[in-house]
């Protein structure tokens, strides 16, 4: 028998076994300490250990554990509801609860069709993302998402939606084209590609403002989110913002896209809507979807077992008073500028780190072989999965990310509570894990 019946992502790799978490830190049993620098995947905003949101947990789970949405609502549920859409922006007065993102994500989807379905337009029934994008890892959610490493395992369950350029302007800016230019041509060039699908069958098209898994930290240029959002009214499409990672403070703001004024038609949270103290992630809805389906059929998209439950809404409303309470916004600002300029100095010491973009505690950068060319290290080369085992080895977490052959990019997502003398020291162990893969000249291997 082997010595664990827990099957790991890598099936032959040793784990180390965490023990305990307290803020930006992660400690095993041998006695390390990691510093958290992507919140695990981009999940753990507020840091491990809070006692504030246990204590909260705990009142809950000693009232009421479960109950089921067709049969009762419940006050946590209700309260958390009323709380997400008095921070969204416009119109999004509405909130469903799931459990993951990629559960949001096919909710999403199932709510755009169900939208049109009922106005009397079923034959809107397609979902278009981008090619380099990623929404989750279910069936729909994988459909809708344009990452060429995940979706193989799933062949022909999937539906090949993904049909728009990304904006990333480090690839396909043309050499001078202004920030304005490379927003008017991006968005032209995903509405051409929209329009060669037939507006008439597209119920939707999803967007995350800034690429997190596919594309490392992909920030659109200025007026792309807007643009979109004007081609979708005039083609007579939905807009769905996936921003579980980016929404809940990630970028200093409560929602990424709220910088542009833009009010998508469903936007989509998780991570650090709970800070990963429970598996919480939701759905905002303007007025006109839950009108159109209130004055139809009067029946919502189903949901899951655990969508709304008591606990992880109670966790999540816990997580809001503590992040209002100790100006966590305020910190995700400072500290993420105080990143921001370390990054760009070890850049400029190291020529294969390229292109440190991204916004309030969300960054993240690539490796390039030749800055000059901009070419990328072969897919056999691994550089982002190599570059998070040096890190790992020095107790920093950082996320791989990037589509190879196109980037290998890594993410730095620290707990928005991480103070100055932990973004130095985050800093400090980046700079030795690239000092060392520097070292080992891992860009020209042949």
């Amino acid at each position: 028998m082997p010595d664990s019946a827990l099957l790991k992502q890598h099936v032959h790799r040793t784990y180390p076994t965490v023990m305990r978490g307290m803020g930006v830190f992660l400690f095993d049993t041998e006695g390390r300490r990691y510093l958290d620098g992507s919140g695990g995947a981009m999940t753990a905003s507020i840091g491990h250990g809070v006692e504030e949101i246990a204590g909260a947990m705990y009142v809950q789970l000693s009232t009421v554990a479960f109950t089921y949405r067709t049969q009762f609502t419940n006050q946590p549920a209700e309260d958390l509801a009323r709380r997400l859409t008095a921070l969204a922006p416009g119109d999004l007065n509405w909130a469903f609860f799931v459990s993951s993102g990629s559960e949001a994500t096919e909710f999403a989807m199932r709510a755009a069709i169900a939208y049109w379905r009922e106005i009397g337009h079923p034959e809107k029934s397609k979902i278009l993302g981008r090619q380099l994008s990623y929404h989750g890892m279910t069936l729909g959610a994988l459909s809708m998402s344009g990452h060429a490493a995940r979706r193989p395992d799933y062949g022909s369950l999937l539906h090949p939606f993904p049909v728009g350029p990304p904006a990333y302007a480090y690839r396909y800016a043309r050499p001078a084209e202004s920030e304005d230019a490379y927003a008017e041509r991006a968005a032209a060039e995903f509405e051409a590609a929209v329009v060669a699908q037939d507006p008439s069958t597209v119920a939707a098209i999803i967007l995350e403002p800034i690429v997190g898994a596919a594309g490392g930290v992909l920030v659109p240029p200025a007026g792309y989110l807007a643009r979109m959002r004007e081609a979708c009214d005039r083609l007579d499409i939905l807009l769905i913002f996936d921003e579980v990672i980016t929404g809940m403070g990630r970028t200093g703001e409560w929602f990424a896209s709220t910088g542009e004024g833009v009010v998508p038609d469903l936007l989509c949270i998780g991570k650090g809507l709970s800070a990963g103290y429970s598996p919480v992630a939701a759905v905002l809805m303007r007025d006109r979807i839950v009108e159109a389906i209130s004055m139809g059929s009067g029946v919502a998209p189903f949901g899951h077992t655990f969508s709304g439950n008591p606990v992880g809404t109670a966790a999540c409303l816990a997580v809001l008073d503590f992040m209002e309470a100790q100006d966590v916004l305020d910190n995700a600002r400072a500290r993420g500028a105080q990143l921001e300029a370390g990054l760009r100095e070890l850049a400029s010491k190291h020529p294969f780190m390229a292109d440190v973009r991204g916004r309030g505690l969300l960054w993240g950068f690539e490796f390039v072989v030749d800055p000059r060319t901009r070419e990328a290290p072969a897919p056999r080369h691994n550089a982002a999965s190599v570059f998070v085992d040096e890190c790992f080895k020095w107790g920093l977490i950082v996320y791989p990310a990037g589509i190879a052959p196109l980037n290998n990019a890594v993410v730095l997502c620290p707990p928005l509570t991480i103070t100055a003398e932990e973004v130095d020291l985050l800093l400090y162990l980046l700079s030795q894990s690239l000092g060392a893969m520097s070292a080992k000249d891992f860009l020209a291997l042949p």
